[in-house]
């Protein structure tokens, strides 16, 4: 006897089953129902079709099935897709039934090896789902996914009993057969259609073994017993293939929903070992394309995901740009977020996936080349071993975060960048401010209607060049711009619902609505930071440098050199006030008069905001940079230094009494 195990890789059964003789009963009436089966076939086919959900797949262009998959059933296995039906009237099926009974005898009437013959027979085509005179199927009107096979009631009883436990087996091969076949519609994804292709090839070695049998039948070589014992070791198999299928059918899994399935249920036959290879098996092809998909966003940083199956979704709606100019914006996070669905096998490792793919596509934005550790496959290999495909995404994390940081800290001089913000918004170098104060003071002395950002532009120009600020390398990336509100305004619109977008600002100040009383352009200036060759006045930091440069960040900044640049408006005039007390009281006794007496106010105001501004420049903002500056060499990733600058931010924000506005109000009119 040939052996079983054996598969002809060049045998095709779905065509050809079975070889039968032309002149044979069963040969006729197989040829017969396929007639007036064709036409019914194709039209529920098409309905099927359109009938598609294909909402989850908005972005996804679905190609047509093609014609010849419809009309011709029997060679692509559509036949077990569909519902038998006729266009007779009610009637025709037991018309068709008396007429077989005419041609055919009743089982009773032969001997029992002569049943078993017969039964054997039609038992073996029952295995490749087809029915026959004494064994026909039924499906399920409520579930698609359910097949029953029904044997002639006056068969001999033990053979009737040995030819039901054979039947799960074709039962269960029409339910993964229809599922192979379902799932290899375009429209189901690279994961059902890897899922499918495994499916057909396991069911390919079934078919080779039903040849071997028939072919053992052929030789008179073929019990009854002898086809049950050869079917046995393949009914564990089976069974759980239908199992699997029939899930993966009622929660339509697609994506990581299906690998989860699979993932599971090997899990949970961990004793079976055979069924556990199997699933093994099955679970490494699903996910064949998923890992190519993850492939390249590691290695890469690319999204190639046509069917929206990848654990990462993409909105292609936001920019980078948008870091620049808009405070709420979200792009770094949810330009690329993780889905609800995610396979149980990367769970533990789907943020660093996320974050991987974020810093290899930020550095391809830049335009530099990657050139990564060695690409090694990244395969799921069996449930129980240490996934070393999870340590080969430790190694690209590891990469990709160095790569970034090292971009933007040497290439794009991050620590320059920020050097040059602190020297300016924090007025570390206030030489600048001094001389562009003393010959702008005319221009601030203006109503905010009557304010050129032009003429303030120069003037700023000019005391940058003239003071020690003119050796910051990035000097001429400073610019200024009016507001449209005070501080006060400004900072209660922030408490309650964060600042306005850069859309609301404008060049010159616009105070419809609003009260401006005595008011002057000290209230309503502010500097802002460019990049040489910008046409417009507002922020627009290079990418990746915008990553924490950003308009958000910079508002921020904004904020503190607002109220340095207040507190140092109120200091001049204090000081103007002291020098003409000085000169009107040089030559008068003024003890005890109400003079002397604004004379000591006047000292103690200047005492006061002298004192405020050093503790805010030295006791707050020097300290909280030298802390930034100093941990910014110990930092892994560019979301460590993102989080970091921030947290220096809000520090020096609320030091600064920012966050307490009833006591900033006090002090902002004082």
């Amino acid at each position: 006897m040939e052996r079983l195990s054996d598969s002809d890789s060049g045998y095709y059964p779905d065509s050809h089953p079975l070889e039968l003789d032309e002149n044979s009963d069963v040969s006729k009436d197989t040829e017969e129902r396929g007639v007036h089966d064709v036409q019914s076939q194709v039209v529920q086919a098409e309905s099927s079709i359109k009938k598609r959900d294909l909402r989850n797949l908005p972005f996804v262009s679905v190609p047509e099935t093609s014609k010849w998959n419809m009309e011709r059933p029997h060679l692509t296995g559509r036949r077990l897709c569909q519902e038998k039906e006729t266009n007779k009237a009610p009637h025709s099926k037991k018309d068709m039934s008396m007429r077989r009974m005419e041609r055919v005898s009743h089982l009773d009437a032969y001997r029992p090896s002569v049943q078993e013959l017969l039964i054997v027979e039609e038992l073996l085509a029952a295995m490749v789902g087809i029915g026959g005179d004494y064994i026909c199927v039924q499906k399920n009107q409520e579930h698609c996914y359910c097949f029953v096979f029904h044997v002639d009631p006056k068969l001999n009883h033990s053979l009737h009993e040995l030819a039901d436990r054979i039947l799960p087996i074709c039962e269960n091969y029409m339910v993964v057969s229809q599922f192979a076949e379902e799932r290899s519609h375009y429209d189901h994804g690279l994961t059902n259609h890897a899922f499918a292709a495994g499916l057909r090839a396991i069911l390919q070695d079934y078919h080779a073994m039903v040849a071997q049998l028939e072919h053992q039948f052929r030789l008179s070589r073929l019990s009854l017993p002898g086809l049950w014992f050869f079917v046995q070791p393949m009914m564990g198999a089976m069974q759980c293939l239908s199992s699997v299928s029939q899930a993966a059918a009622m929660q339509s899994a697609r994506g990581a929903v299906l690998l989860n399935l699979l993932h599971n249920q090997g899990i949970a036959l961990a004793g079976d070992v055979a069924v556990r290879t199997l699933l093994q098996k099955l679970t490494h092809a699903a996910s064949f394309p998923y890992f190519r998909i993850l492939e390249r966003w590691v290695y890469e940083g690319v999204i190639d995901d046509p069917f929206g199956e990848f654990l990462i979704e993409e909105n292609k709606c936001l920019e980078k740009e948008s870091l620049s100019q808009d405070y709420y914006a979200t792009f770094w996070l949810k330009r690329y977020s993780l889905r609800k669905d995610i396979p149980e096998f990367l769970s533990s490792h789907a943020e660093i996936i996320l974050t991987t793919g974020k810093y290899l596509n930020a550095i391809r934005e830049c335009g530099q080349c990657l050139q990564g550790p060695s690409l090694e496959d990244l395969r799921v290999a069996n449930f129980t071993s240490t996934r070393p495909y999870l340590e080969r995404v430790n190694v690209a994390h590891r990469y990709a975060s160095a790569e970034l940081l090292n971009l933007i800290v040497n290439r794009f001089d991050l620590a320059g960048r920020l050097r040059s913000v602190k020297h300016y918004f924090f007025v570390d170098k206030g030489d600048f401010l001094v001389i562009f104060m003393d010959s702008a003071k005319d221009e601030l002395a203006k109503r905010p209607a009557a304010l050129s950002r032009e003429r303030l532009q120069s003037l700023l120009e000019l005391a940058i060049k003239t003071s020690v600020a003119a050796s910051d390398p990035y000097h001429d990336d400073l610019t200024c711009i009016i507001e449209n509100s005070t501080l006060l305004m400004q900072l209660e619109e922030f408490m309650h619902n964060g600042p306005a977008t850069q859309s609301a600002q404008s060049e010159t100040c616009n105070t419809g609505g609003v009260a401006t009383g005595g008011l002057t352009g000290i209230d309503f200036f502010v500097l802002d930071y460019k990049w040489a060759g910008c046409v417009t006045h507002f922020m627009k930091v290079r990418w990746p440098t915008s990553l924490v440069l950003s308009r958000r960040a910079l508002t921020k900044y904004q904020f503190i050199f607002r109220h340095l640049f207040h507190c140092k408006h109120v200091w001049r005039q204090l000081c103007a006030s002291w020098q003409i007390h000085q000169i009107a009281t040089r030559a008068y006794n003024i003890t005890g008069t109400s003079l002397c007496r604004s004379y000591v106010v006047c000292q103690r105001m200047l005492h006061f905001i002298q004192s405020f501004e050093h503790y805010m420049t030295f006791e707050v903002l020097e300290t909280n940079w030298d802390r930034l500056h100093s941990s910014l060499s110990g930092l892994n990733s560019v979301d460590e230094v993102m989080q970091q600058h921030e947290s220096f931010l809000d520090s020096c924000l609320r030091q600064c009494m920012f966050f307490w506005p009833m006591i900033f109000e006090m002090n902002h009119r004082a």
